[in-house]
């Protein structure tokens, strides 16, 4: 029930709105009497069977009465009470009187003028008949408005009408509420007001609420993420109300639903960048995605589209949420490595630091995990291309120019090729080390077959030709005790004397071509290279 039905001005002193001031002061001397000695006063148009009862005091109908002192609000008052000028009026407002308001309003219906209309709208607000409500005051204010004003203020009425329909749809709007009614308004005059009248104190709110969010920037990214999920959660019923009225079309509806959009979009951006949560991309994406469903134009669009796809990759990559802390270690660790040169000591560090990590991963989730088998793949993956890299680095001879033997013959080539070979094998040595702890390592089948397989191979080889152990330090396992026996006694070995040579140039000649030919057949054998 509308508030200014049940408390009516006309209705607290008793009157139609079309009574007399004869009338309306005999009621008001009736009232001050009866109220002085605490009695309780009731009139006709008090209609119990139809309205909450009143409760009269003396502040009560002093203020009614101040209400009725100007021609304006006489006027808006009487929008929302019942009229008597007429024969058909006095027998509907006895029916209304008795209760039956079904019969009085049949009455009225009989008859279209500006006294049957205003109380047949009175009568819809009363029984909640929001269509009819509209119908008829459509009706009364385009056809019989001048009757109206008449009928209240007397034929010397100044008052202008320009207002008068506004005034009526107003207090619907504020008591009702225009998604109630809208819906049964036909003319586009009375639609364009009520939009207008509706919208804008929602785009208020909205635009105030952006304007909080926007404080919040710089204030770190706990207050981010409280600011954007405050914005949309106080937004979003109200974006939802602004749609009842504006099209998704309208620039202004577009204008600001980008606005705030953004605000959200930009609090959970700040929120993810700042913040050292493990699961800071899965508290952002509700953010992100909110944002990217309520914007409109293009360039929002774009925008909101790029930062969500940027989200949900890092969501996909994520780590199982029990072994944040483990990944996050490695990650940094992977980060490191990454800026050091491609040298077999670095790729041995990564994984000595990393293994502790990957084994409580393991621990956690398992051998068979993909999450886990793939984040141990890339360490040795990572470990691997420095190992490829230093081993091929080591026979491209570079050296040698820095040494000065390039253009060496002789014993000095020779004494230059024992270099660099000198220099393989201690990087082939490393190189073994490594591969040695990445065999502790679990991995891909898929990257185990095709590539750190071939290569281990490969280096093996390599390792082999120079003569260098690629077999694991066996464990010491004590063996059961024999019987004692006897030694066999050995042959001694025979010895054989090496006369000095009597060097001659021939001879030094020849000596040094044998390690010539001895060092080109040693380093022939590293050309398989990774």
């Amino acid at each position: 029930m509308l508030d200014i039905v049940e408390n009516n001005p006309y209705r607290i002193l008793g009157v139609y709105s079309t009574s007399s001031q004869k009338e309306i002061i005999g009621n008001q001397g009736k009232m001050k009497a009866f109220l002085r000695v605490g009695k309780s006063v009731t009139f006709p148009l008090d209609l119990p069977d139809i309205l909450p009862a009143i409760k009269r005091t003396e502040e009560t109908v002093k203020d009614a009465t101040s209400k009725l002192t100007l021609p304006a609000d006489q006027l808006r008052f009487a929008q929302f009470w019942f009229a008597n000028v007429s024969k058909f009026d006095d027998i509907g407002c006895a029916k209304l009187i008795n209760g039956d308001i079904e019969g009085a309003v049949e009455i009225w219906n009989k008859k279209d003028n500006a006294s049957s209309l205003q109380n047949r709208i009175v009568c819809a607000l009363i029984r909640k008949d929001y269509r009819n409500v509209i119908c008829f005051a459509e009706r009364l204010y385009s056809e019989y408005l001048d009757d109206f004003m008449r009928m209240i203020l007397g034929e010397n009425a100044t008052i202008s009408s320009e207002n008068i329909a506004q005034n009526f749809l107003n207090v619907l709007c504020e008591g009702v509420g225009a998604k109630t009614f809208l819906q049964y308004i036909t003319l586009d005059e009375w639609k364009q007001y009520v939009g207008s009248q509706c919208t804008q104190p929602l785009i208020d709110t909205i635009s105030s609420a952006i304007k909080t969010a926007k404080a919040s920037r710089g204030k770190g990214p706990v207050a981010r993420y409280n600011a954007g999920k405050k914005l949309m959660n106080d937004a979003k019923g109200t974006l939802i109300q602004l749609r009842q009225f504006l099209s998704v079309n309208d620039l202004q509806y577009q204008m600001i639903a980008d606005k705030l959009g953004l605000e959200i979009l930009q609090c959970g951006i700040d929120y993810y960048n700042d913040s050292e949560d493990n699961d800071a991309a899965l508290k952002a994406k509700p953010l992100q995605e909110y944002a990217q469903s309520i914007v409109q134009g293009k360039i929002a669009k774009d925008r909101c589209k790029e930062n969500v796809d940027i989200l949900n990759n890092i969501i996909a990559n994520l780590p199982p949420m029990e072994v944040f802390n483990e990944d996050k270690a490695i990650r940094e660790e992977l980060r490191k490595y990454c800026k050091l040169p491609d040298k077999i000591d670095h790729a041995i560090t990564l994984l000595n630091n990393t293994k502790p990590h990957l084994l409580k991963i393991k621990a956690k989730l398992g051998a068979g995990n993909s999450y886990y088998l793939k984040l141990s793949t890339n360490i040795v993956g990572n470990a691997l291309h420095n190992v490829i890299e230093e081993v091929n680095d080591s026979q491209k001879g570079e050296d040698d120019d820095d040494l000065g033997f390039s253009n060496l013959k002789g014993d000095a080539a020779a004494i230059s090729a024992f270099f660099r070979l000198t220099k393989v094998k201690s990087v082939l040595e490393e190189a073994w080390k490594a591969t040695k702890i990445m065999d502790t390592f679990d991995m891909e089948t898929n990257f185990k077959v095709t590539r750190y397989n071939p290569n281990r191979f490969t280096l093996k080889e390599m390792c082999d030709d120079l003569g260098i152990s690629t077999y694991a330090q066996p464990l010491f396992v004590p063996r059961p005790q024999r019987p004692q026996r006897q030694p066999t006694p050995r042959p001694k070995p025979r010895r054989v004397d090496i006369p000095s040579p009597n060097h001659s140039d021939n001879d030094d000649s020849s000596r040094g071509c044998m390690i010539v030919i001895a060092v080109i057949i040693a380093m022939a054998l590293l050309a398989s290279i990774f």
